[in-house]
């Protein structure tokens, strides 16, 4: 824990101005740049959102300095009056930090998780989504080494744990406030089910598209203030939208993604013309050729297959898949592959990694010449087309058609030939 004792200034947790008689001498902000740095670099996480309260001076030193926070993951979690945030560093000081904002009415609930520090308070007068980024917004500026893996997930349904909020500070606040003109029992909250009614009839009227609207533009706004990209390995989202991720991609170094995963919030329909909506503006993003994996789950693709099929691991969805199509994957597929084989025994990659190519689809055109074109279609649930060996190796293509409860997909695997 990060002791504002080590330094003999009163401003500190103070707002009074002193006398000039009893200004102290050397006040903390006057250290030079490489100490103040050194001492951030003691700071936990809870500590650091309390100094960028006590003075300007602190936030602006916080907010302008890209200090090494050795953070590595983020997870965040919007619901319509919820944001989660989970954080983890690399440093064994500091493994995570839980950031719990809940909105309550025209105010907004804050629990932080540190280890074992525990922080619960009531921040008057502030919305949901300003509270989240006036403490997490200095985080994504600032950070200046690849996150390892970024997630953002919209649910369009509120949920509170009961390790998410201050059980005694809710009761404290039930008895004092009154929401919509309408007194609140003062008897306190008791077991489980009670305090979570309680936070649902305060929060009913909200939905999840303002929230997701506000949270998606104050995120995008602040990556564009940025000097440079910031820099993610793995981008896992759960959008509303396309524009959503659009938005939020062409801001990131795409130089360094290793993998992207969308998927549509479940449980909320918004299509365009009573059609599906279609995620085609990912291949015109700059550095797409580096993505080694993509998955896009709840959209429609309708891109020309070549400028996807470059990605060794990948999945997404059409309307309809014909013949061309699975010919043209299969031809790819074994190009590719052989490439890498040639690659690895010529120790130019460190191993054959298996890959593995999925499209979902609706409809199948010229389903005759398909199975002609594949063979013998087994009646199994998992129907088998075809097996197709490399030439001169120990790899065989498996092209099957499988049927899930979700739709129905063919996929591209490699196999040792058997």
């Amino acid at each position: 824990m990060f002791c504002l004792k080590w330094f003999n200034t009163p401003f500190i947790g103070k707002t009074e101005k002193l006398p000039v008689n009893d200004q102290p001498e050397g006040p903390i902000m006057d250290m030079p740049d490489l100490v103040m740095r050194k001492i951030m670099k003691n700071v936990d996480f809870i500590t650091m959102l309390k100094l960028r309260k006590v003075c300007h001076a602190f936030q602006n030193f916080i907010d302008d300095t890209n200090l090494d926070n050795e953070l590595t993951k983020v997870n965040i979690k919007v619901t319509p009056s919820t944001i989660y945030a989970y954080l983890n560093f690399a440093s064994a000081s500091r493994k995570s930090v839980n950031l719990y904002y809940i909105r309550y009415g025209k105010n907004c609930l804050l629990k932080v998780i540190e280890g074992r520090l525990e922080e619960a308070k009531l921040m008057k007068n502030q919305d949901l989504v300003d509270a989240f980024f006036n403490d997490f917004g200095f985080i994504l500026r600032n950070q200046s080494k690849p996150l390892k893996k970024m997630n953002i997930e919209t649910s369009s349904f509120d949920w509170y744990p009961e390790d998410y909020y201050d059980r005694d500070l809710l009761n404290s606040l039930k008895t004092t406030y009154s929401f919509y003109g309408c007194c609140t029992c003062t008897r306190p909250l008791k077991g489980f089910i009670e305090p979570v009614t309680h936070l649902k009839r305060i929060n009913e009227m909200y939905t999840l598209k303002p929230t997701a609207d506000t949270f998606h533009d104050r995120f995008d706004s602040i990556l564009k203030s940025r000097k440079s990209p910031i820099p993610i390995q793995i981008l896992d989202v759960t959008v509303l939208r396309p524009s959503h991720f659009m938005n939020m991609a062409r801001l990131i170094d795409v130089k360094q993604l290793k993998g992207i995963v969308i998927r549509k919030t479940p449980g909320y329909s918004e299509r365009k013309d009573g059609k599906q909506l279609v995620l085609n503006e990912i291949v015109e993003l700059n550095g797409f050729e580096y993505i080694q994996e993509l998955i896009i789950s709840g959209f429609k693709v309708t891109a020309p297959l070549e400028k996807l099929l470059h990605i060794p691991h990948l999945t997404f969805s059409v309307s309809t898949i014909t013949i061309e199509d699975v010919l043209l994957i299969r031809m790819v597929s074994e190009t590719y592959h052989t490439v890498y084989l040639y690659l690895f025994f010529q120790n130019m990659l460190t191993s054959p990694t298996a890959k593995f190519r999925c499209v979902f689809y609706d409809h199948i055109k010229d389903a005759d010449s398909l199975y002609d074109t594949l063979g013998y279609v087994n009646s199994n649930y998992i129907k088998l087309y075809a097996h197709f060996k490399l030439p001169e190796s120990d790899q065989t293509l498996q092209i099957s058609m499988e049927n899930y409860s979700y739709g129905n997909c063919f996929s591209f695997k490699w196999i040792k030939t058997s």
